[in-house]
């Protein structure tokens, strides 16, 4: 008898509480200029009333049982109307990218939230000069609502 490989070395799944260190590890990574705000990432883990609090699922992309990339997908509570949901914290581990992780783990997620969450529709938000990922969102098929502009005053 003949052993067969896997055929994929990608697997993607939802993350869980001993996840914790890689994703860290692969927030570390993260271009955005907002990702040093503090969180704090058990309360994904806990149990969450989804009527009063945000309900996020976290997804990691391993490679070869390897933490590849990650992406985060927060859910609207039960009954809201539209059912929207909203992706952040989409990071691929430099060592990774290139290879089509960051589309593979968003069509992922966006198969989950329809047909495991039938949600109507997902929100993101992405910094003007990521054009990587400003060209992969818009190649899955999300479209620009708005632009927004951020202002601070230094004191």
């Amino acid at each position: 008898m003949i052993e067969k490989k896997p055929t994929t070395e990608l697997v993607i799944r939802l993350a869980v509480p001993r996840d914790i260190p890689e994703i860290e590890h692969l927030d570390s990574f993260s271009t955005s200029p907002a990702r040093d705000i503090h969180r704090d990432i058990e309360k994904y883990f806990g149990s969450v009333d989804p009527s009063t609090h945000e309900r996020t699922l976290i997804f990691l992309a391993e490679v070869r049982g390897v933490a590849a990339g990650k992406a985060e997908l927060m859910l609207p509570p039960a009954g809201t109307v539209p059912a929207i949901g909203y992706v952040k914290r989409v990071v691929v581990h430099p060592d990774f990218r290139g290879r089509g992780l960051a589309r593979q783990l968003m069509q992922h997620i966006i198969d989950f939230a329809h047909t495991e969450q039938k949600l109507d529709a997902i929100d993101l938000h992405v910094w003007e000069d990521n054009l990587p990922a400003i060209r992969l969102y818009e190649a899955l098929g999300f479209e620009l609502q708005h632009r927004e502009l951020y202002y601070r005053l230094e004191l």
